[in-house]
Parts: C-alpha cells; sequence; structure tokens
C-alpha cells in the first residue's frame, strides 16, 4: 500500500512545490487535486503542458505513486462537469490511471429518484471519456450524498455497468454509514482501487488524524489488505496543519501496516 498526501491541503504552493513538501513529510506519492482548499478549480491543472510538467516534476521527487482527485458535484451545473471530464485526458496524459470523483450533493425539496436518475446519467457520461483514456473512475460516497453507502455505491456500478467504475474506499465515511463496514470492505473490495485514510467519532462526520478517534484502524488496514487492495491511500484531514500531522500521522500507518504491503 502506498501512503499518498494531498495536494489540496498545501495552500498557496505551486504543484511542484506542493509535492516536493509533501514527499518530504515520508508519503510515498501524491494525490494531485485539481481544485484548491475550497474547492475552486485551479486554473494551473487545465493549462497547456500541464501533464508533461508533472510527470517530471513526480520522477524528480521521487515519487512512487499517483492519482488524480477530481472530487467535485458535476451533476450541479455543466462547467462543474466539464472541469472534471476535462481531468480525465490529463489525468492519462499524466501517466496514472485513477479519477477520484465523488459525485451529487442531496438536494432538500427534490424527490431522492429524480436525483438518482441525473446522478447515473452525468455517470455514463464520464464514463464513456474515461472508457476512451483507459482511466478508472475511483467513486467516493460521502454523508449527504446522493450517494452516500455502500450499498448505493454498487447499486449505481451494477445500473451503470461500466468497466471503469471503481471505488475510492473512504474508510471514515464507511465507518459512519455502513451497518457493517468491514463487511462492506468485503463486498466492494472487487472494486477497489484507491482509499483516503483518517479516523473519526461515531456519529460524527469530521476527519481526524489517525491515531484519534474510535476506529480501529488497524482493523480496517487489515481489511483493506485481505480484500487485496495494495493500491494508493490518501491521508484525509482537513482541519489541521497538515504538514505539521504529516509526518506523525505517516509514521502511525506504516507502524501498522506490514513492511511488504507498503
Amino acid at each position: 500500500m502506498y501512503l499518498l498526501g494531498r495536494t489540496q491541503m498545501i495552500p498557496a504552493a505551486s504543484y511542484e512545490e506542493a509535492i516536493a513538501r509533501i514527499m518530504k513529510k515520508g508519503f510515498d506519492g501524491v494525490e494531485l487535486d485539481i481544485y484548491d482548499v475550497n474547492f475552486q478549480a485551479r486554473k494551473e491543472f487545465f493549462e497547456e503542458g500541464f501533464a508533461e510538467k508533472i510527470k517530471e516534476c513526480m520522477k524528480k521527487n521521487g515519487v512512487k505513486a499517483y492519482s488524480i482527485g477530481a472530487h467535485m458535484d458535476f451533476t450541479e451545473n455543466e462547467d462543474k462537469f466539464r472541469t472534471v471530464e476535462k481531468a480525465i485526458p490529463i489525468a492519462a496524459a499524466a501517466g496514472t490511471d485513477t479519477v477520484i470523483i465523488n459525485g451529487a450533493v442531496r438536494r432538500e425539496g427534490e424527490a431522492f429518484e429524480k436525483q438518482w436518475e441525473r446522478q447515473i446519467n452525468r455517470m455514463k457520461e464520464l464514463c464513456r471519456i474515461a472508457e476512451e483514456y483507459e482511466v478508472y473512475l475511483a467513486v467516493e460516497f460521502e454523508p449527504g450524498f446522493v450517494i452516500d453507502n455502500s450499498e448505493l455505491l454498487l447499486k449505481a456500478f451494477d445500473q451503470i455497468g461500466s468497466p471503469i467504475l471503481r471505488m475510492n474506499a473512504d474508510i471514515g465515511h464507511m465507518f459512519l454509514q455502513d451497518q457493517d463496514p468491514l463487511a462492506s470492505i468485503d463486498k466492494c473490495g472487487p472494486y477497489i482501487v484507491h482509499a483516503h485514510l483518517e479516523n473519526m467519532k461515531k456519529g460524527i462526520h469530521n476527519h481526524l488524524v489517525p491515531y484519534e478517534g474510535d476506529m480501529d484502524l488497524t482493523t480496517y488496514l487489515q481489511k483493506l489488505i485481505s480484500v487485496g487492495f495494495d493500491g494508493p491511500a490518501s491521508l484525509d484531514v482537513y482541519q489541521y496543519d497538515y504538514e505539521a500531522v504529516a509526518e506523525k500521522s505517516v509514521e502511525y500507518l506504516k507502524q501498522i501496516l506490514c513492511p511488504s504491503a507498503i
């Protein structure tokens, strides 16, 4: 398993600077987010020549694994959809096969069935692009979203039927949203190509550092390994100075992981 740091958490830094700073904290790689700390798209990501530039930067900094984070409600409007859509060929050109997406925030006052239909139809459109570029779409479910648990995620996969649909297993979200999160990891195992790691208090959607909270991360990480997952896993915490907590978090996670699995 490769532990990744997220560029979103390094504010006011170019991608190159963020990558260098992340790697100095002991991470194995980088989740390259298309947005800033406020989830606004970064123009730099979409500039001509960015993919080639970033590939060289990854090589220079000894990055072992990397992914593209494109968390954005692409059902909200056409601009956001096109932003996520444009990230797919850039990801392919940059040499990664995984783009992380989430989807639609659940809207009050609108029938769930209508929201579900819109979510599915827009995902189908993204899948057609991703299939063309042979890039996985690693879907992450979130509390308060149209897809907010593992059961609905698998239902969406079945309904869409695309070979490139995969899962970003955010273990904190699974802890909060699934009745039996460890059983859910078993069910979702064949689809998991990426993970987000954090701890959480029971019933509270608040991303905590790995060494705090109510989750037994050893059990969760061992379960991920047991279903065959050995890919990239990002430290996903927001409320801290990311660099200040990174080294301790990486050390804590690597102590759990078997050396052969890192």
